[in-house]
């Protein structure tokens, strides 16, 4: 199913690990509307830098506890997705979405834990408290985080 021009639920659903795939995508299906919020930012980012590679989207509940995601995730909600581009390296992806994109953001964290980096992106206001929309932020551990500021 198409969500936008360059992003479709099945990308925002997918998982790595095939047997939660189906129960994945069922347990999305009520969050639809969030996923094309969510696309919606992708294609902003995707008309900078080309390619998104989205590295998880939506979350279920099971797939969120085989992750260890946490479980006020907005990736539970259809309301997050971590990324990259190849066009640009983590840390650039980040300080644009940041400080040039014009993203009504949630959160935007740069997420390198070692040997990795990616984007965690989440919606906004009214998905989000106005109060925490905003938020730049940097962990290398995904346990804690600090403010990020360009």
């Amino acid at each position: 199913m198409t969500l936008t021009p360059h992003f479709s639920f099945e990308e925002l659903t997918r998982t790595s690990h095939a047997s939660l795939q189906d129960a994945n995508r069922r347990e999305a299906m009520v969050y639809i509307e969030r996923l094309k919020a969510l696309a919606e930012m992708l294609e902003v980012v995707r008309a900078r830098f080309g390619l998104v590679v989205v590295t998880s989207g939506f979350r279920g509940p099971s797939l969120n506890a085989l992750v260890k995601g946490s479980a006020t995730s907005q990736h539970c909600k259809g309301e997050a997705a971590d990324i990259v581009c190849p066009a640009t390296a983590v840390p650039d992806l980040h300080k644009w979405i940041v400080t040039k994109s014009g993203i009504a953001f949630g959160q935007c964290i740069l997420e390198m834990p070692p040997h990795r980096a990616w984007v965690h992106l989440s919606l906004g206001a009214p998905y989000r408290p106005a109060a925490k929309c905003g938020m730049s932020l940097f962990t290398d551990d995904a346990k804690s985080y600090t403010l990020k500021q360009y």
